[in-house]
């Protein structure tokens, strides 16, 4: 009863995930998709200037696998692609975790994919591997609708790589060479590991060698405006701070405003109280910002 009440969950979520697909402009993938709506999703603010800003590129990470759930591996691909994606304009904007479970990561996917919108990318990490718990190509191909297939240039590489090693490309081998039928398929340098893309959905692997190296190599198409940075600080402590940012936030609505106290365990070394960390794209709000915060805070001079 579980499982079935599972398949008719996906199946659900995926009529709805077609239904906004069929409502939208086409896009290189064959598909349409509409950024999500919810009340979480992250605010377009108007920018101050009278030019407009180009889009800018979402993207999503869903770590897969009971073992970090559990407590049993720390997930490292999620802070480094994070800073990566911040480093090339796109903007990071749901992080999630499922285990190894079909159907879980099948909706949640399409729940991510829908929240991107057509310009983004969704990356998963984990579960591409060899055992009976690797289910992440299964998974996405369910999800999209498409069967797996075994990828004869992935076996290729696959056969060159064991060869050298003396070891026996068998069945549960060949599992990792099994991939949803009709996605892009890339390499890396010095890998026969594929970097399978499905519709947007970057599929790749939970070791943070091979998950880095990876997008390393192909990071070039992700890619977005660059986000300008400009950092204050201040001994006058977050609770006194708290109204003035507060006005100047809504004055400044294209510039992210970020307050950090100082969390240094000896408060005689505390070079400062609180930091201010000014985010935007739009280089003239975010001077403005600057401004009026220099204006109405007591900042350290030289920050």
């Amino acid at each position: 009863m579980r499982l079935l009440l599972r398949a008719i969950c996906l199946k659900q979520h995926r009529a709805y995930y077609s239904s906004i697909c069929q409502a939208q402009s086409p896009w290189p993938y064959g598909h349409h998709f509409k950024p999500a709506t919810s009340r979480s999703a992250p605010v377009q603010c108007r920018a101050s200037s009278n030019a407009a800003l180009p889009e800018v590129p979402k993207a999503a990470m869903l770590i897969i696998g009971n073992e970090i759930l559990n407590g049993s591996v720390v997930d490292t691909n999620t802070p480094w692609l994070a800073k990566l994606l911040y480093s090339r304009g796109v903007d990071l904007v749901r992080i999630e975790c499922v285990p190894d479970d079909e159907a879980d990561i099948a909706s949640t996917v399409l729940g991510l994919r829908l929240r991107v919108g057509q310009s983004g990318f969704v990356f998963t990490s984990g579960g591409i591997g060899a055992t009976h718990d690797d289910v992440t190509y299964s998974a996405i191909a369910s999800a999209f609708g498409t069967e797996l297939q075994l990828h004869e240039p992935t076996v290729q590489r696959m056969q060159e790589h064991y060869s050298k090693r003396g070891v026996e490309l068998n069945e549960a081998r060949l599992r990792m060479a099994t991939l949803p039928a009709g996605a892009e398929v890339l390499y890396t340098p010095e890998l026969w590991v594929p970097l399978v893309n499905l519709q947007g959905v970057y599929i790749l692997p939970g070791i943070p060698r091979l998950f880095k190296s990876m997008v390393e190599a192909h990071k070039d198409r992700f890619k977005g405006p660059a986000n300008k940075s400009r950092t204050l600080y201040t001994n006058t402590v977050e609770g006194d701070l708290a109204d003035v940012l507060r006005g100047i936030a809504a004055e400044h609505p294209g510039v992210n405003i970020g307050s950090y106290p100082n969390t240094a365990e000896c408060e005689a070394v505390q070079a400062f109280r609180v930091k201010l960390q000014l985010e935007s794209r739009d280089e003239a709000a975010l001077e403005a910002a600057m401004r009026s915060i220099e204006e109405s805070i007591e900042c350290i001079p030289g920050s």
